[in-house]
């Protein structure tokens, strides 16, 4: 007769707390997204490391950008920091990451010439203005140097880049173990390596007759080198996948219950990467029944609507299931910035629709931890690089 399985040792509560604390303590501070009022209204300080947050919404809401000011501020605040940007669509600007950059280091700059003179803003002259924006961009460009770029066009390439980042991190972990050997002091280049045979040695021998005295000058003169094994690899701190919709849509359409597994599975190994190394995973998305449709059996409903206010219409796309396997869900659409533009807006008084002026909103639809959901802020898009507090 076969023994029964025993059952798992229980663990007492006190160590798992002892692991959690331990395992908080090490999570760098939230990943800035580039707007204050956003930082401390919807997002309790930020962008969390060690999960997975989802950002939707329609076209020129914003997204890329709170995704690029996140970017930012990692590389900023990180000196060894990598960020992997998995770029599904082949939209990603170079140009617009680096001005994102140069304007968090202008913010940075502003910042300290505050607090040492004392004054908010200094008039300088224009030629001077202009050779410090030079001197920006130059630096920004420097820290592009740990944005690393994979272009893939399907849902194996996103499963591939992220093994590669796991894989990376594999490779820093080894790295940090790895003990430097101190060559002996003396030793000369040509004998630093093992040889082979005795045979070895008495041919090197007779074809390098020695010279006690300039051994002994060599000898002396020669500083004792290290011997590095390995070239340690960058952490990457930050993934991006802009966007997981272009790629994850399709496949779900196509086989509905072997899409939704794949995106299941998948989601899975990212949330062990994420949280074992404390990365901060943001995935962009596009938001589906924006516009309402002419055929009443696909007519939108109201609960359909995730949105808190009434004026917003539309929802993340990719399902319940995506939903569900992510930490927290962003979702950034506009509204009237006044009450007479809501009224030019939605009045039907016959007015001119198009000419009313609007404000971006970013409300957090749903948050594992419950400390954000139901949160919203309203900011301003600023030239395409600034996300400026709506008050």
């Amino acid at each position: 007769m076969e023994e029964s399985a025993e059952p798992a040792p229980a663990v007492l509560g006190s160590t798992l707390l002892s692991a959690a604390i331990a395992h908080a303590k090490q999570k760098p501070a939230p990943a800035s997204s580039g707007c204050s009022a956003v930082d401390a209204s919807a997002l309790d300080g930020g962008i969390r490391y060690g999960e997975i947050t989802s950002i939707a919404g329609a076209s020129a809401m914003g997204k890329s950008l709170v995704a690029l000011h996140a970017i930012a501020n990692h590389l900023l605040a990180h000196e060894d920091g990598e960020v992997a940007f998995i770029d599904t669509t082949g939209s990603f600007s170079p140009l617009r990451l680096r001005d994102v950059i140069a304007f968090r280091l202008g913010e940075i700059s502003q910042q300290s010439r505050f607090h040492q003179t004392g004054y908010v803003y200094t008039k300088v002259q224009s030629n001077a203005e202009a050779v410090a924006k030079t001197l920006l961009l130059d630096k920004a460009i420097k820290i592009l140097d740990r944005a690393k770029v994979m272009r893939v066009f399907d849902f194996a390439g996103v499963v591939e880049a992220v093994g590669e980042v796991g894989e990376q991190w594999e490779r820093y972990e080894r790295s940090i173990n790895v003990i430097e050997i101190p060559a002996p002091r003396g030793l000369s280049e040509s004998h630093a390596e093992i040889a082979d045979s005795d045979e070895e040695i008495d041919e090197r021998s007779d074809a390098e007759p020695s010279n006690p005295v300039l051994d002994e000058t060599n000898s002396a003169s020669r500083e004792p080198s290290n011997l590095q094994l390995h070239t340690k690899p960058g952490r990457i701190g930050m993934i991006v996948i802009d966007n997981v919709a272009n790629v994850v849509g399709s496949m779900i359409s196509i086989s509905s219950v072997q899409g939704h597994a794949l995106l299941t599975t998948f989601m899975r190994s990212l949330r062990h990467l994420t949280s074992r190394h404390h990365i901060c995973t943001l995935l962009i998305n596009v938001a589906v029944g924006m516009n309402n449709s002419g055929n009443l059996g696909y007519a939108r409903r109201a609960e359909d609507n995730v949105s808190i206010f009434a004026s917003t219409s539309g929802k993340p796309a990719l399902g319940r299931t995506y939903a569900c396997l992510i930490d927290t869900s962003v979702f950034m659409s506009s509204i009237p910035e006044t009450k007479d533009d809501a009224e030019v807006a939605f009045g039907g008084d016959g007015r001119d629709t198009s000419n009313w002026r609007n404000v971006a909103v970013l409300e957090v639809l749903k948050d594992r931890n419950g400390t954000q959901e139901g949160r919203w802020a309203a900011f301003q898009l600023i030239n395409g690089i600034e996300l400026k507090s709506w008050i």
